[in-house]
Order: structure tokens, then C-alpha cells, then sequence
């Protein structure tokens, strides 16, 4: 769902001209229609009560704002790098003998042990496969016990250079069903194929993606149509749009 500016001030009780002067401020980002009008998404009303509440009961300024949102959006984590060399130490395995499980260079794994670089979803699935365990490994602790989840409460992964956004829409811990919401900012793509187990299905949400499975189907997508497939073959995806696209994926059993 996106809202005009109107409806998104309405949502958040904050005044249109705050949220123009917090865009002119680097605060927030909409999306921009070929008309130009501005449209929020879910996550950005969000990131405004967020900024809200830092302007009004925090009284953080602008430019700790920026800083405060530059280090994750609510609740997001970057690729934690001593997670990987965690894993990869875990199973007796050096780096070269990762970066040969994988097909990734010793130079690109070191540097993701040591946060100097961010992986794109393929590169990180390959990874995460060769140390026998998935992406989903790499949120934390999760939400086990809980069957509500709200916005605010998901756990998230952000890829590429936060290109890529990942939230986990369902309790850690089912062995049947994964469900994730994928934000891809304008150009993004998995750089490259993965495979893996199982079936998947996704429907868009807002925003337009092409799939491309196994190198020989290729599917446009745009809001609202669905699509799914078995995960053995190996697919890839692009982001179409001008703006942000968001995916719900479910993959089934969990081994993305």
C-alpha cells in the first residue's frame, strides 16, 4: 500500500510541511510518481513516527536523525561479518577452503569477515550453503514463540550496500514455511543465480521485478502477479522499477 503525502501525515500525525522539510532535510525518501507526486510505503510511515518521536520526545536534531537512521533502519542489521568467520571457523574450514566450497574469492570472504564489504543475495546464499546452513541463519535470535508480528518488531538484514532489504515476517524456529518481505532500492539485483531446496512462490506487492529461472524463462512481473517455482532451479531477479519494489517470498521448507 502507498499513501499520498495527505494520508501519510494523517498516519503519522506529523503536519505536511514537516515531512516536505524532512525530505529537503536527507530524513526520509518517497518515492516519486511520473507525475511527481510523492507516495509512502508502509516502512516509510514507520521511519516517520520513528523521527517523530526522536524530534519531539528525544529532541534530536537533524543531523543525529541522519546519523541514527544511517546506522539501520529500525531494527535492521547489516551483514555481521564475525558471524561469517564465526560460521566458517565453526565447521574447521580456512578460507581458501570456503572460497572453494562457494566459487568466491579468499580476498572477497575476508573482506566480508572484516565489514569492509557487503555481499549481494547470491554471493551471500552461496556462502551460507557451503557452511551448510541459509541465510535465515544469519537474523539471530528471531521471534520464536510468537504468532503476531508487527511492523516494527520484524528482524531484518540489509544486502549490497542496503540495496537490499530483508524482513522476517514469521516466528524463527518452523521447519515448513518461511515468509520474508524484500525492499529492492531502484537497479538492485541478486548478481547472480542461486539454487537451493524446496519450492518458492512470491507476489509483488508494489513496484516491478523480472525473475529469470534456470536461464531459459524470464518473467516480468508487476503489482500484484505472482509466481512460483521449484527452488532446485537456479534463478535471479532484477528490479524494474524507478522506485523501491517489495516482494513477499515465502520459501517452504526454510533453506533460502
Amino acid at each position: 500500500m502507498r499513501y499520498r503525502i495527505a494520508e501519510a501525515a494523517r498516519r503519522t500525525g506529523v503536519s505536511t510541511s514537516a515531512l516536505r522539510l524532512w525530505e529537503r532535510q536527507g530524513l526520509i525518501r518517497p518515492v516519486r510518481t511520473d507525475a511527481r507526486y510523492r507516495l509512502y510505503s508502509e516502512d516509510d510511515l514507520e521511519r516517520l513516527r520513528r523521527i517523530r518521536r526522536m524530534r519531539a520526545e528525544e529532541h534530536v536534531n537533524a543531523p543525529g536523525i541522519r546519523r541514527i537512521l544511517a546506522a539501520g533502519v529500525a531494527g535492521a542489521a547489516s551483514l555481521d561479518g564475525a558471524r561469517l568467520r564465526q560460521l566458517r571457523t565453526q565447521r574447521g574450514l580456512s578460507l581458501r577452503a570456503a572460497a572453494e566450497r562457494s566459487d568466491l574469492s579468499v580476498s572477497f570472504i575476508s573482506a566480508l569477515e572484516r565489514g569492509a564489504t557487503t555481499a549481494s543475495v547470491a554471493a551471500l546464499q552461496r556462502l551460507t550453503s557451503a557452511y551448510g546452513t541459509t541465510v535465515l541463519g544469519l537474523f539471530g535470535p528471531g521471534m520464536r514463540g510468537r504468532r503476531l508480528v508487527r511492523p516494527g518488531e520484524r528482524p531484518m538484514l540489509r544486502l549490497a550496500n542496503s540495496a537490499v532489504r530483508i524482513e522476517q515476517l514469521a516466528a524463527a524456529g518452523s521447519t515448513r514455511l518461511e515468509p520474508q518481505l524484500f525492499v529492492l532500492a531502484p537497479g538492485a539485483t541478486s548478481d547472480g543465480a542461486y539454487a537451493h531446496e524446496g519450492e518458492e512462490f512470491l507476489y509483488v506487492l508494489d513496484g516491478a521485478v523480472t525473475i529469470w529461472i534456470a536461464e531459459e524463462e524470464s518473467y516480468p512481473m508487476a503489482e500484484g502477479d505472482a509466481l512460483s517455482f521449484p527452488s532446485t532451479l537456479p534463478h535471479r531477479w532484477r528490479n524494474d522499477a524507478s522506485g523501491e519494489t517489495r516482494l513477499l517470498w515465502i520459501n517452504t521448507p526454510p533453506t533460502f
